[in-house]
């Protein structure tokens, strides 16, 4: 099984948010962590704080292109941005492009039409998009109707920040409301952020991703650990799905920890080994 993390942050410089590390954390830091936790690939999604974040994501995925993807934001306001998004994918291992939209000003543009260019622009080239969304996913559903073509990624579930436990999962109908589109996924990413009841594997939790696994299926459901907000082990994140979810057969676990995300952003799994 090749263990694919939906989601990482690289960084050299800035001041990180509050709730994640505070220290820089380069590729060669994360390669290391990789190996510890038994992580093969990670996609890349530079981090709004380091302006630079996206010059250092692109460097990783040249010099490592079997252990890293990008996927990055392009300025969604700044009319350089729609000549810049056909060329995206010529950049090496830039796979997908990703938007937050988790203040009310980004949100506002998805009403206002100030997004709207890059959604059929995104599908046209071919480009899957990650959207971090919480508390307009009916916004995001009728972006997912109007372009059919377009590969959507609700980002961590659609959990707003700072939400544990029940509460976190509050808006789960609105999340499984959007499995009847075949053209959005979700990233079932840090997930033991949300979980202050019960310590690993938190259990607590469980259901709430058994909910999502048989609504959207294991092809649609990419496990990720948001790593550089994390409070346990690199490890601990892995095994909480590998080890504890004894509900999910051989193949499906396969798909949720890698195979899927894969197939959806295009980047093709390494050839199996002589057996």
């Amino acid at each position: 099984m090749v263990i694919v993390d939906a989601q990482v942050h690289i960084w050299r410089g800035g001041t990180p948010s509050a709730h994640h590390r505070q220290e820089p954390f380069g590729a060669d830091d994360l390669l290391q962590a990789m190996a510890t936790a038994g992580v093969d690939r990670a996609v890349l999604v530079p981090p709004t704080w380091d302006p630079n974040a996206r010059a250092v994501a692109l460097a990783a995925a040249r010099h490592h292109p079997d252990r890293f993807a990008v996927m990055g934001g392009l300025p969604l306001d700044h009319p350089e941005s729609r000549a810049e998004l056909p060329r995206w994918r010529e950049q090496s291992g830039a796979l997908g492009l990703r938007f937050s939209f988790n203040s009310p000003k980004t949100q506002a543009w998805l009403a206002d039409g100030t997004a709207d260019w890059v959604w059929p622009a995104a599908a046209r080239a071919n480009l899957p998009v990650a959207l971090l969304a919480p508390g307009v996913l009916p916004a995001i559903g009728a972006i997912a109707r109007n372009h059919p073509n377009l590969r959507i990624i609700v980002d961590h579930l659609g959990i707003p920040r700072g939400l544990k436990d029940d509460a976190a999962f509050a808006h789960l109908p609105e999340l499984i409301a959007l499995a009847a589109l075949p053209n959005v996924a979700v990233k079932a990413a840090g997930l033991p952020s949300y979980a202050s009841k019960d310590p690993y594997p938190y259990r607590s939790l469980h259901p709430y991703l058994r909910q999502v696994i048989d609504a959207f299926g294991p092809d649609r459901v990419f496990w990720g650990t948001d790593l550089s907000r994390m409070t346990c082990s690199y490890r601990t994140c892995v095994s909480m799905f590998t080890e504890e979810l004894d509900w999910l057969s051989a193949r499906e676990l396969e798909l949720i920890m890698g195979a899927a995300l894969c197939r959806w952003i295009g980047w093709p799994l390494p050839a199996p080994g002589p057996q």
